[in-house]
């Protein structure tokens, strides 16, 4: 067998629906090729997954849609959403799991973030002109996990980022050549729209309202509810909502904010709303969610059976 310089295997850590991701020794990722034939319930983590065949499909359900993904096709699974995948009876892929709060940061993040508030798919069909550039770089990140290579967690994000601009700009010119066409006034009105969403970034805990975001963009409310949908996939509420949402999950691991202040300092206008909509995407509730992120234990583990042999970063452990 092979042993990597971690030397170490890993199991999966599951209480009710939160996953703990394991990352690789104080490291913020992930990576493993999977060839197991199992089923795991609906799990939801912080971490953002993708994963992409190698051969045979996967099947991911979200939301009760089914996605099946083909070998030279991607799922990217946002932090935070619930989800269940199956395997087939044999076949491997490739799962990457990593921590984006350290890229998401950045200014120029804001203007892709609405993209990534549901499931990508990225293959032939959704997306022709980017889909060999982005399993080239799932390839790369293996190489780079698998090798430990100086640097090694560096180069992966560098890989990454990437990933995001590329996706990002393809949905960006693809949005812009869709009804309703915008014409002459195509480069103003991307401008615009990474305009507001640098202004929610900075705002998001304000009184944000359809007819402040309409002006800001200079368009009439209803024209502005069209575009808005056609930019990110999305209604501007919910976004609004998915943001305050991802704030609020970063100031619940500081135990000095209560959950009120919390809720205050994310934008909800009250803590009945900050509750209730918090349950519903997270299918838990804020002080349970604060729990699932500081404890160390869980009660609930699910380990890898022993006749199941698993890759992981290079160690094959062997079966019984």
């Amino acid at each position: 067998m092979i042993v990597d310089s971690f030397n170490r295997t890993f199991h999966r850590v599951v209480e009710g629906d939160y996953e703990r991701v394991d990352f690789v020794r104080g490291s913020n990722v992930r990576l493993w090729k999977n060839d197991l034939t199992r089923t795991y319930e609906t799990h939801w983590h912080s971490a953002v997954e993708i994963i992409s065949p190698i051969t045979n499909i996967y099947t991911v359900n979200i939301h009760d849609k089914k996605y099946i993904i083909n070998p030279g096709e991607i799922i990217v699974i946002p932090a935070g959403e619930l989800h269940e995948v199956s395997a087939p009876e044999s076949g491997e892929r490739y799962i990457c799991l990593f921590d984006l709060d350290c890229i998401s940061r950045i200014k120029s993040f804001s203007s892709i973030l609405p993209f990534f508030t549901s499931a990508i798919i990225i293959n032939r069909t959704t997306a022709p002109s980017i889909v060999d550039k982005c399993l080239q770089i799932i390839d790369n990140l293996a190489e780079i996990y698998f090798t430990e290579e100086p640097m090694w967690e560096l180069r992966m994000y560098a890989e990454i980022l990437n990933f995001f601009a590329i996706i990002g700009q393809d949905r960006i010119e693809n949005m812009i050549t869709k009804p309703p066409k915008i014409g002459n006034r195509q480069k103003e009105y991307i401008e615009k729209f990474n305009s507001l969403f640098s202004y929610i970034d900075l705002h998001y805990s304000e009184d944000l309202t359809l007819e402040f975001a309409a002006d800001y963009t200079g368009y009439s409310k209803f024209h502005f509810t069209r575009l808005f949908k056609q930019f990110s996939n999305t209604t501007f509420y919910d976004y609004l909502c998915y943001k305050r949402i991802k704030v609020a999950e970063e100031l619940l691991i500081n135990r000095s904010l209560s959950i009120t202040d919390v809720a205050i300092r994310s934008g909800f206008p009250s803590i009945s709303t900050f509750n209730r909509l918090f349950k519903k995407l997270k299918n838990c509730t804020p002080s349970e969610y604060r729990e699932l992120r500081e404890r160390n234990t869980f009660e609930k583990v699910y380990d890898i059976p022993e006749d199941e042999p698993i890759t992981y970063k290079g160690y094959v452990k062997p079966a019984e």
